[in-house]
């Protein structure tokens, strides 16, 4: 039985947390962890210093440092006996790890939550909580303060 596994990672070190739950998970046979980096919609073109810089620039540039963050996470020694793939794309950060779940039969996708409670969780709100609430297949919250041992 294969597993195909999602892990959304934003470049924090909250996010990461899901990393070893994501490998305990690989150990399954024939899954494949697949790293997505998710860059938020840009907007707006940037100016200064005289210099002009595009949209396309800024996604450009972007979507190299994402590549760039994924490809470290990736060549760590505890993932080389595991099969994976980077993924970077551009978007609204909750629909684009839907989306991408949807349409590469993604069996479990894997995210890192703060853990809040009660009115905080609301107000605030978190890409886990839509994905949480909008998935169609398996979705593993891993808490932070339990995974960094607080």
């Amino acid at each position: 039985m294969s597993q195909r596994i999602l892990v959304p990672l934003d470049g924090s070190p909250l996010a990461e947390l899901a990393l070893n739950e994501a490998l305990a998970l690989a150990e399954l046979p024939d899954s494949t962890v697949i790293f997505l980096h998710v860059v938020p919609q840009i907007e707006d073109v940037i100016s200064g210093g005289g210099e002009i810089i595009t949209i396309d620039q800024q996604w450009e540039i972007r979507k190299g440092h994402a590549y760039d963050y994924l490809r470290a996470i990736s060549q760590r020694a505890e993932w080389q006996q595991v099969k994976r793939e980077s993924v970077v794309q551009l978007g609204d950060p909750a629909q684009v790890i839907l989306d991408f779940a949807r349409q590469h039969d993604i069996d479990r996708i894997i995210v890192c939550t703060h853990g809040r409670t009660g009115l905080s969780r609301w107000v605030y709100g978190s890409i886990a909580r839509k994905v949480l609430e909008a998935a169609d297949r398996t979705v593993v919250l891993v808490r932070a303060r339990i995974a960094a041992g607080a």
